[in-house]
């Protein structure tokens, strides 16, 4: 029996009750057995104020003539409160005077200039910003909820998916906050259409959306790519017709732009992000297809076909999809929290971690010093951007608090979030592949040395390159053509860079570096030093070079202390670099540096390396290189660690010191 008529059928046989009683308790109960959706239902049409008759026409409009309509009209009224559009003559005039720019043939430079001017001449304060619920139009969302119920139940890429699935993937009259409310589904259709017109000869690739949003995307990466990245400023410009044209480098404008396209062809498709990668800098946006089996698969904005797996081995920490419905427990913590991180203000999103990895539960304990008895909420946070960024919240419900969905092989930091920002609540610890929880304290009573080569991890590109050096020699010899050759060194193991001392002080007066097959000859730089610690100077030789005629390609590039040139042999085989000493010398030691991407230590740069401890970072001293190599000491056991190059570039990353080794996170 339904729990509302089973109370009034136990109100109605109390005799005592009066039947004005019992008609006032049977509104309250009415009232009290409405679904939460009525409810928020209600809310949103209350909170519509003069905009309500739009939004109930349109449930008039479903009422009678599909009831599958009229819940997904109820769906997106009572979810619309919070989602933001422009509106008014400033941003008009600025998109009108927006369009000759970003249509026009010019390069990007005069295009990033002209751009940034505009934002002077519409400062923020001039652009109105406006909830949908009180602007949109009955005839808008009929429209748009018409056309996704086509795309659905008749179109060739989304009829398997549930009635549930297709509110969130493929039913949104916008695709994120600031999109302008246009024809945008009608306008991008036709986008990249012709890559899948003979889909239909195939049964295999027919009613695929994972082909259909591989092909498409494929097709974007050709026709989206005006890249100005982070130069520009502008307000948002998901707009038609826009949409194809927006100057950007930027993961997340390319992932929107793919959504929308995608959604336009009834392809059913979320945006997925990480706020801050868990063991690198940056955060990360793409595009999650729901394929026709149910399965997930993924593609980066514009970036190549479909993927099976999202960057397999990177460590994400955190995942979260942007939804349309908001998020109940991010609403309770904006709204009982007085301060909130900037990235965790956004309540339309969830936590999705678990579809992408084998999560962990995890649970920690606010140092005595560091407690804060007024604080509600506790963070994890993630190092990168040269700060710990809070990627998850929790509660705080006792001494214990524990946060679901985590991935493991990562560094997380307990901390609260007040008016200063982010304060620790006790040490960071490694979570690692077993689910324990490693919590890095440095032992300042237990010191030692240690031996660095890079501050931050290898990436693929520098993986890629200096794998080239594995299986490669350092020979010297007293005949030009190698032929009495002795191996000086033999490169058996992956390295990027470092310092080989020769066994014996024999004398020879060629020397080099010598790369077998299957690669080309790839080096940064090659340097022979004397026993006074002294570089030597001599004719350089070796086998061609592939740029001919390119300086930073050169042989002589492999000589000239400068990481980002390097010499390329133009022999696929056995090619070299090397010196001719003019006579028999004897060298001491032999620096090496594959190419690279400048993150190994660099000669002349001046270096600083510091620990974590409970309220921040702690100085363990600095030191201009004179090798590829830095040693420090008295260094405390078990502590989280980071080098910085305080001359040049960006790149940092943490690292514990493990078995003679950085072991990045």
């Amino acid at each position: 029996m339904n729990i509302c008529l089973y109370v009034l059928v136990k109100i109605s046989v109390k005799k005592h009750y009066s039947m004005k009683n019992c008609f006032l308790l049977f509104f309250l109960f009415l009232i009290g057995c409405q679904s939460a959706d009525d409810i928020k239902l209600e809310q949103a049409l209350e909170f519509s104020k003069e905009n309500r008759s739009e939004l109930e026409k349109v449930l008039e409009h479903y009422k009678d003539s599909n009831e599958l309509k009229l819940e997904a009209a109820k769906f997106l009224i009572r979810n619309m409160p919070g989602h933001i559009s422009y509106k008014g003559e400033a941003i008009e005039k600025y998109y009108a005077e927006v369009e000759p720019i970003l249509l026009s043939d010019s390069i990007a430079e005069v295009k990033e200039k002209l751009m940034n001017s505009l934002l002077s001449k519409y400062p923020s304060n001039r652009i109105e910003r406006v909830q949908d619920i009180h602007i949109i139009t009955s005839d808008y969302l009929i429209k748009n909820i018409d056309s996704a119920f086509e795309d659905w139940q008749n179109g060739s890429w989304a009829k398997q998916i549930s009635f549930e699935d297709f509110c969130e993937y493929l039913l949104p009259y916008k695709c994120v906050d600031y999109q302008a409310l246009d024809n945008w589904r009608e306008a991008l259709r036709p986008v990249c259409e012709g890559v899948y017109e003979d889909f239909q000869y195939s049964r295999i690739y027919q009613n695929s959306a994972y082909w259909a949003a591989g092909f498409v995307n494929d097709s974007l990466g050709r026709l989206i790519k005006i890249r100005l990245g982070d130069k520009l400023r502008s307000y948002s410009l998901f707009k038609v017709p826009f949409w194809t044209k927006i100057p950007s480098g930027l993961c997340g404008t390319y992932s929107i732009i793919s959504l929308g396209i995608l959604r336009s062809k009834g392809i059913p498709v979320v945006n997925d992000f990480i706020l801050q990668w868990a063991t690198k800098d940056s955060d990360h946006s793409w595009v999650t297809v729901l394929t026709e089996n149910k399965n997930k698969a993924y593609c980066e904005g514009g970036e190549g076909g479909i993927l099976g797996f999202m960057r397999p081995g990177e460590c994400k920490g955190k995942v979260y999809r942007r939804t349309y419905a908001p998020n109940d427990t991010l609403i309770a913590l904006n709204r009982e929290s007085e301060y909130v991180p900037g990235k965790l203000r956004d309540v339309f999103m969830k936590d999705v971690t678990d579809e992408y990895v084998h999560t962990v539960k995890v649970s920690t304990q606010p140092l005595c010093d560091l407690k804060k008895k007024d604080e509600t909420y506790a963070y994890l946070a993630v190092y990168g951007q040269k700060e710990w960024v809070p990627i998850c919240f929790s509660k705080i419900k006792g001494n214990t608090i524990e946060f679901n969905n985590m991935e493991r092989e990562a560094i997380y930091m307990p901390v609260y979030y007040t008016v200063n920002g982010v304060e620790p609540m006790n040490y960071p610890f490694l979570l690692d592949h077993n689910k324990k929880q490693i919590y890095l304290i440095p032992n300042k009573n237990k010191t030692g040395s240690i031996i660095l080569h890079r501050k931050f991890p290898v990436m693929r590109r520098a993986f890629a390159k200096g794998k080239c050096l594995k299986g490669s020699f350092i020979h010297a010899a007293n005949k030009a053509d190698f032929s009495d050759a002795d191996t000086i060194y033999h490169f058996k193991q992956f390295t990027l860079s470092g310092n080989i001392v020769p066994k014996d002080s024999a004398t020879y007066r060629y020397w080099r570096y010598f790369c077998p097959e299957p690669y080309n000859c790839y080096i940064a730089e090659l340097g022979f030093y004397n026993s006074k610690g002294e570089k030597m100077k001599g004719g350089i030789i070796g086998t061609g070079e592939y740029f001919k005629g390119v300086q930073k390609h050169s042989r002589e590039a492999a000589f000239d202390e400068d990481p980002f040139t390097f010499y390329v042999s133009d022999v696929l085989k056995n090619g070299w670099i090397g010196m001719d000493f003019g006579k028999p010398v004897t060298v001491s030691k032999v620096n090496y540096l594959a190419r690279s991407d400048d993150n190994n230590v660099r000669i002349g740069d001046l270096y600083e390396l510091f620990y974590w401890d409970v309220n921040g970072w702690v100085s363990l001293g600095r030191q201009v290189a004179t090798d590829l190599i830095l040693k420090f000491d008295k260094v405390p056991d078990n502590a989280l660690l980071i080098l910085r190059d305080l001359t040049r570039g960006r790149d940092e990353r943490i690292f514990v010191y493990k078995n003679g080794k950085q072991v990045w996170y």
